[in-house]
């Protein structure tokens, strides 16, 4: 089966170019239109909603949400099905939002990779630099999905399940025979080394524009999830070289201090869920793992009567406090001290770990109250380390993706249960839950997806 059908399915909106008539100046070539200037695909690749939103829904099977009794009867099929790790995500009318999104932002990437060198109207340097941030936007989009509809990758093995289909022209025919984890996985670091190769910008003018720090902030995050902790420490370390300042909440009066995403210093390359998850209810050991001093309770979650349907309890608060902030799960300077302290503990440097975590924290707990960590082992420093990404980076979909890694450790290994509606279910560590279903709509387009 070729990909004529599923193409039409989900970028007919995009062949048309109906949703990016803002952003682009086309010109009329028989019965098609085309981009044809430089300043096209610069507006193509500047098409912030196709670009950033990067899907979200395994934020509901982690550890991060639990659905409160009262809450659970008012919730989707879509939501109950991925909070209870079934096999089966959407009925046969819906789509896959998170699927259509990143595939969509790849198709973009792959029309600017395309044609953007042989446009008009621009100069060599304008051109090469859209070419690189599109390898960057492409490599994101990959490392989401491989991560959220393949197995994990295991650095022990071959890694030769299969994954998602990689696309890598903007074709309307192509077979969309899914790639392994690690042919996935090689596209992503070879994209990002493309752009590294095309001079990509150091300081763009906005976070939502791919740089040479997000490269390397991506390439730490890619590498911390293949389990590579010396090339995820590095980068992460040049990403930091390059920006490191953080935000000290100690400076705001609440939560509505907050900066908005394009102006938040700590942001090094935007990307964002879809605020359909904003409003996911968070576990109470996550909620009473923070500290009576630790600000980030207050600033990053909020009560759960702040949404609809509301519920006891809180959910993640940033993009509630600030509606244009939405729920960044792109690269960021927290992110990259994280890093950092994970590899330095596996890596036998447990004192560098928490000098990392400690740089973190003493801009998140209250003035003049005790904020650093020690520890005199590798395990205590990991086990720091864990514990502080998921205070930080709460509420983002990120405890899904260490929960799949940290499988591969018999020492993080665990089971986990949930009761939805009297119903128990039961994820364990190697369990098919880990890997969401391609939606069978598009099987039945294209049946090799479902091979």
């Amino acid at each position: 089966m070729k990909l004529l059908k599923f193409t039409l399915y989900i970028f007919l909106p995009i062949l048309l170019l109906n949703s990016c008539r803002d952003y682009v100046e086309v010109e009329q070539v028989g019965n098609n239109r085309v981009l044809k200037y430089t300043s096209d695909y610069r507006g193509l690749a500047n098409n912030y909603t196709e670009m950033t939103s990067s899907g979200g829904i395994h934020l509901l099977a982690s550890a991060d949400v639990e659905f409160p009794t009262t809450y659970q009867t008012g919730v989707s099929t879509i939501w109950s099905n991925s909070y209870t790790w079934q096999e089966k995500i959407y009925d046969p009318s819906q789509g896959d939002s998170d699927w259509i999104g990143l595939y969509k932002a790849i198709y973009y990437s792959n029309v600017i990779i395309d044609g953007v060198m042989s446009s008009q109207g621009g100069t060599d340097a304008e051109k090469k630099e859209i070419y690189a941030e599109a390898f960057v936007h492409r490599a994101f989009a990959y490392l989401q999905l491989v991560n959220v509809y393949g197995p994990q990758f295991n650095p022990a093995s071959a890694n030769s399940e299969k994954a998602v289909p990689l696309l890598l022209k903007p074709d309307l025919f192509s077979s969309l025979e899914r790639s392994t984890v690690g042919q996935v996985y090689d596209q992503i670091i070879s994209d990002l080394q493309s752009a590294l190769a095309n001079d990509i910008q150091d300081t763009p003018q906005f976070n939502v524009l791919p740089s040479k720090r997000a490269v390397y902030a991506l390439f730490a995050r890619t590498y911390l999830y293949m389990g590579s902790y010396q090339l995820s420490l590095d980068n992460a370390q040049k990403a930091l070289e390059m920006q490191s300042g953080l935000i000290n909440l100690n400076t705001f009066a609440s939560g509505f201090s907050y900066p908005v995403l394009i102006q938040n210093p700590e942001i090094i390359f935007s990307k964002t869920a879809l605020l359909a998850y904003r409003g996911a209810p968070l576990s109470n050991d996550l909620l009473n793992s923070f500290e009576s001093n630790d600000l980030r309770y207050n600033y990053y979650t909020i009560a759960g009567t702040n949404f609809f349907p509301s519920y006891t309890g809180r959910g993640f608060g940033i993009a509630n406090y600030s509606p244009t902030t939405g729920i960044n799960i792109g690269v960021s300077v927290p992110e990259m001290y994280l890093i950092s302290a994970e590899c330095y503990a596996r890596l036998g440097q447990p004192q560098k770990a928490v000098d990392n975590l400690n740089i973190l924290r003493a801009k998140r707990y209250k003035t003049a109250t005790t904020y650093q960590v020690a520890a005199t082992t590798n395990l205590e420093a990991l086990n720091l380390a864990l514990t502080e990404r998921q205070k930080e980076l709460i509420g983002r979909g990120f405890r899904w993706f260490d929960q799949r890694r940290l499988n591969l450790d018999p020492a993080f290994r665990k089971t986990y249960t949930r009761v939805f509606k009297q119903n128990t279910y039961t994820l364990e560590p190697d369990g098919a839950g880990y890997v969401f279903p391609i939606n069978q709509n598009y099987i039945d387009l294209s049946p090799e997806l479902g091979k």
